[in-house]
């Protein structure tokens, strides 16, 4: 018999100190080494100078993350047998371009690239089950997806909790070294060391304890351990209760609403998508058989579909009142993509049809629908809104004392106004009704062009836009500082000058006396609104003998979709100009 091949240091080491990192490189490289390459890009952004909402290292950083973790859901699959691995790799390269697109292009028309997150979370949970055929047991099928979410959600939640004594062990240890020996070692510590515990290792330790599916055996969910009895003792005596008491109390609140004539706004969606998701938790939470076998829990398993149907319906009706008034926009998709999602698990639950891997599979599905190509949130938003203007368009023109139609028209337009592609469509609209005006369509010349009444309708929810300046102030001559204001917690005095908001305007006053008032409508109009970024940062105002350059740091804008825009607070700095120079 010949005699083993001598090892060399690297593998001794490797064999000594890392096997179970070797298996997990072994069994996720690909995701390894994306997750590796995340960590450094991580840490160069970290404690470089660029600017992370628009930089490339950060859209590389988000893409091989999120690579990784399809990487993750292939390697699953392919170890349940679902395809093989040159197919798994196939998948993983193919993602890896179409997530590099959607993040890098940034193009409304190709889609959402944040939404990739939950689909791609849940694509993973039901990965390793993917058998949807009559040769494989649908029963088996569902018990792995119970077995490998369970254990792979608890070491989620260890590799977070050992984070949290990595940061409490670095905290301690740079604070002792600090106080004893005088040692700065904070940069070190909370610009290396704790970044990469959190990118590299924490997400490493999870893909090492991730279970195979070779390891599930039938009677898993037969013998459970603590961990799953104590979940289950959760759904049963926690969940179930509350669940069965709030299904009464939106019942009981439908029957309100026959009652009164009166239906609420904006109140009932996300209540009933919330109930839903929860019911669909804690059915997952109930599933296993050891669980099942309890008569109370066989029956709220097959009961509790009944109690959603009147929610549902609430829904429905609710999501068709708010689309019939204002139209579509991204959180309305989102509450349809919802509605759907709930009348389909209520429905295949009334029929005792209900497998377990519905719940992320239809999820994941319509997200993925809703979020990328030519029906995604935004896209889909803006032709609605686009065809409720030209409707309403024509009902106002026939009609000049049409409230309604002149509301709904100037609702569509303010949506259109807020994106670049919303403006670009609404301008191509109105050169086709003939009307002319030079440069970008904003809302003043909007406003000019058709003459709308100032309609605000009641109990319109208020949305902000908070833009940051991130660009440095090129002040060429002599300037001379004198501070910081913060607007509008109060009138505040710099010098001879005194600042205040009223209304729309900034009102500057010099020696007691009014050095300017400044009409802020122009200065938000120059912006972007739908980035979080300030195209226009500096304010000139001119008065007698002297002229201020305002330098903003931070802005407010009150972003009501029906009302015009109002600037609600306001951080700057105060130049004073004192000889000639280059604005």
């Amino acid at each position: 018999m010949a005699d083993p091949e001598p090892m060399n240091a690297l593998q001794k080491w490797r064999d000594r100190f890392g096997p179970e990192l070797a298996r997990t490189v072994q069994r996720f490289p690909f995701s390894v080494g994306l997750v590796t390459i995340g960590a450094i890009l991580f840490l160069v952004e970290l404690n470089g100078s660029s600017n992370p909402a628009d930089d490339f290292l950060f859209k590389t950083f988000a893409t091989v993350e999120l690579t990784a973790l399809l990487a993750v859901a292939t390697q699953l699959a392919v170890e349940s047998r679902v395809f093989g691995k040159i197919v798994g790799w196939i998948i993983n390269l193919m993602g890896l371009l179409a997530l590099g697109a959607t993040i890098f292009l940034e193009n409304m028309a190709l889609g959402q690239p944040f939404m990739w997150v939950p689909i791609l979370i849940l694509l993973t949970s039901i990965s390793p089950t993917l058998h949807f055929t009559r040769k494989h047991d649908g029963r088996r099928q569902q018990n792995l997806f119970w077995w490998m979410n369970h254990r792979s959600i608890v070491s989620a939640i260890v590799a977070g909790f050992a984070y949290l004594v990595i940061l409490l062990g670095l905290v301690i240890i740079e604070r002792s070294v600090s106080i004893l020996f005088g040692f700065q070692l904070e940069h070190l510590m909370y610009r290396y060391l704790l970044p990469l515990a959190g990118a590299l290792f924490a997400p490493i330790y999870w893909f090492a304890t991730i279970p195979k599916a070779s390891e599930f055996r039938d009677d898993e969910l037969n013998k459970p351990d603590f961990l799953s009895q104590a979940v289950g003792f959760l759904g049963l005596y926690i969940f179930a209760p509350f669940l069965t008491l709030y299904a009464l109390i939106l019942v009981a609140y439908a029957v309100q609403i026959v009652i009164q004539q009166t239906y609420p706004e904006g109140t009932i969606g996300w209540m009933v998508i919330g109930f839903i998701c929860v019911a669909g938790l804690n059915h997952l939470l109930l599933y296993p058989k050891f669980m099942r076998e309890k008569p109370v829990v066989a029956k709220y398993l097959r009961f509790w579909p009944f109690l959603a149907i009147v929610p549902v319906i609430m829904l429905i009706i609710a999501i068709y009142i708010r689309v019939a008034a204002y139209g579509l926009t991204p959180e309305r998709i989102l509450l349809l993509a919802g509605a759907l999602w709930t009348s389909l698990i209520v429905g295949v639950g009334i029929f005792n049809r209900l497998d377990i891997r519905l719940l992320p599979a239809l999820a994941a599905l319509i997200l993925l629908l809703v979020s990328f190509g030519p029906f995604n949130l935004e896209i889909w938003s803006i032709r609605d809104q686009l065809a409720r203007f030209e409707q309403n368009y024509e009902r106002w023109k026939e009609a000049d004392d049409d409230d309604e139609a002149a509301q709904r028209l100037r609702g569509a337009a303010n949506y259109l106004l807020n994106s670049k592609e919303g403006r670009t469509a609404l301008s191509r609209e109105l050169e086709i009704k003939g009307f002319e005006f030079d440069g970008e369509i904003s809302r003043e010349k909007f406003a000019a062009l058709l003459g709308l009444p100032d309609i605000v309708p009641n109990n319109r929810p208020i949305e902000f836009v908070r833009l940051t300046n991130e660009e440095p102030l090129d002040l060429s001559g002599t300037y001379k500082f004198y501070g910081r204001v913060e607007l509008p917690c109060c009138s505040q005095q710099l010098g001879p000058y005194e600042f205040r908001m009223d209304d729309k305007d900034l009102v500057v006053m010099r020696d007691d006396v009014q050095f300017s008032r400044y009409d802020l409508t122009t200065w938000i109009n120059q912006q972007n609104l739908t980035v979080t970024t300030m195209p226009e940062n500096t304010i000139k105002i001119t008065g007698a003998e002297h002229t201020l350059y305002l330098n903003l740091h931070e802005a407010n804008i009150d972003m009501d979709p029906d009302m015009a825009r109002k600037v609600v607070r306001l951080d700057f700095y105060v130049f004073e100009k004192q000889t000639n120079g280059a604005d």
